[in-house]
């Protein structure tokens, strides 16, 4: 069985370098993990199987796909916030291109997206139904 914990930590690694605009707790970790997995089994067609109060049993494509799609979830997120911040102003000043510290958030979801793509055309078992 895949402890989700686990995949939850490898996520917040994988993520820990990456300012997001309120600080994240493990809760919110296991909760794109979850969501992940369950994006796997709606892809795989096992969307039945799906229970998120049971133990996961991933083999190690599936593993790594779970965690792109996650990562996937947790730039979306941060790319939610930059989207609201363009530019703001002050009394004494006007701040434009204030989204530039994250310009590079659409270049890594595109290749998270590719990365995601071929690991599902890499689980055949699943792409010649």
């Amino acid at each position: 069985m895949t402890d989700v914990e686990r995949l939850a930590a490898e996520l917040k690694q994988r993520t820990e370098w990456q300012d997001t605009p309120v600080e994240l707790e493990d809760a919110d970790y296991l909760e794109m993990v979850t969501q992940a997995v369950r994006h796997l089994y709606v892809m795989t067609g096992r969307y039945l199987q799906f229970d998120p109060e049971s133990e996961f049993e991933l083999t190690a494509d599936e593993y790594e796909y779970v965690l792109t799609t996650a990562e996937m979830g947790f730039y979306r997120k941060v790319q939610a916030d930059v989207n609201r911040i363009v530019g703001y102003s002050t009394d004494a000043m006007t701040i434009t291109n204030a989204d530039k510290p994250y310009a590079n958030i659409s270049q890594t979801l595109a290749e998270l997206a590719n990365r995601q793509r071929i690991l599902y055309y890499k689980m055949v078992r699943y792409t010649l139904l």
